[in-house]
């Protein structure tokens, strides 16, 4: 079962025109409990018009370093708890929030000797400023190259920090701006240094490949780690392959776009058997409800965080019956073959569905 603690809002950042970052104050006692790797989650709760919503935000705080709980949120098109945690959160606010969890994590110890190179895009950026901020804290023998991508100058999510990271670690840490509708002349981005590294247009294969061209890594020991959209990440990945990079050295978080095709009909009606908590649940599935929310309504309590595929916390097996993932994030094909599906994203195909949360 889902336990949630309440938090307090500690601090409240504007960070572009249309995202914040969010600092809880985390009180003594549940500083074991709260204990988070660089590139992990929270998940937040809210009750908005009458309905319970969660989602996951990740941390762009570092575990290493004496600071509170910060998430990062950029507000969504249409948005229901990115738009509220924007326009309506304010300092002094509690609000419920689950232990840290996620696999996008990097193994950084102090005596590493490494190259790790950073790919993010939008808000992709938050679970890479904590693992770049952690690894440049921790690990004094290794080197971060590290491209972002944008829209234009206004939209670059933590500028101030990522410039005063340049410059503490000007000898270690080379970042790359690239930006698909640049605004004005880029000195006015960097007014005190004009001949900051940048790139013009999204990040691609052919972009991917010159940036590892122009900064060859330090250290061979190298890994990569890349969070965007789905498209970005492949592009990425694609470029990597190319480049005859071992795919256990590369490790991907998705934040928006959808990776599979077009929706399929659900068959109205299904019956939906679950096994859950030891118990066997039995009902129908409304048009239009994923597996996921028709056990929500009838007031039981499914593991889950995120409900846009990302996140997995709401993995289930399919024992018996097809479904369909309107959107997969997070699950390998090899977890698909094996039946397993995030039921969040899950609609039925078949007369009858059953279902098993391990």
């Amino acid at each position: 079962m889902s336990k949630f603690y309440k938090l307090q809002i500690t601090d409240l950042r504007k960070e572009t025109a249309d995202s914040v970052s969010v600092a809880f104050d985390l009180p003594y006692e549940l500083y074991n409990e709260f204990n988070y790797k660089a590139g992990q989650y929270l998940t937040v709760k809210f009750t908005i018009g009458g309905e319970e919503v969660r989602r996951s935000y990740s941390l762009c705080s570092s575990p290493v370093m004496e600071e509170p709980l910060r998430i990062g949120v950029k507000k969504v098109k249409g948005g229901l708890v990115s738009n509220h945690i924007n326009d309506s959160l304010k300092v002094g606010d509690t609000v419920e929030v689950m232990v840290p969890e996620g696999r996008f994590t990097a193994d950084i110890k102090e005596g590493n000797y490494k190259t790790y190179y950073l790919f993010s895009a939008g808000s992709g950026i938050t679970p890479i400023l904590s693992i770049l901020r952690t690894v440049l804290f921790r690990e004094p023998r290794s080197y971060v190259h590290m491209i972002y991508g944008n829209s234009n100058q206004e939209s670059i999510m933590f500028q101030n920090e990522l410039e005063q990271l340049q410059e503490q670690y000007f000898d270690r840490f080379v970042l790359v701006h690239s930006l698909s509708r640049p605004k004005s002349k880029w000195s006015d981005l960097w007014k005190s240094s004009k001949d900051k590294p940048y790139l013009k247009g999204r990040i691609d294969k052919k972009t991917v490949s010159r940036f590892i061209g122009e900064y060859p890594p330090y250290a061979q020991n190298a890994e990569y780690y890349i969070c965007g959209p789905g498209t970005m990440i492949q592009n990425t990945k694609e470029a990597l392959k190319d480049m005859d990079v071992p795919g256990e050295r590369i490790f991907t978080e998705s934040f928006g776009g959808q990776t599979e095709g077009a929706d399929q009909d659900a068959w109205e009606n299904a019956t939906l058997i679950a096994h859950l908590d030891g118990e066997k649940i039995e009902v129908n599935v409304p048009k239009g409800k994923t597996l996921l929310r028709t056990l929500i309504s009838q007031g039981k309590n499914p593991p889950y965080s995120c409900e846009g595929g990302v996140c997995s916390t709401c993995i289930c097996k399919v024992k018996n019956g097809k479904v369909h993932m309107k959107n997969n994030l997070a699950l390998t094909d090899e977890e698909v073959a094996d039946g397993y599906a995030l039921s969040c994203q899950s609609i039925p195909l078949t007369e009858s569905v059953e279902i098993v949360y391990e």
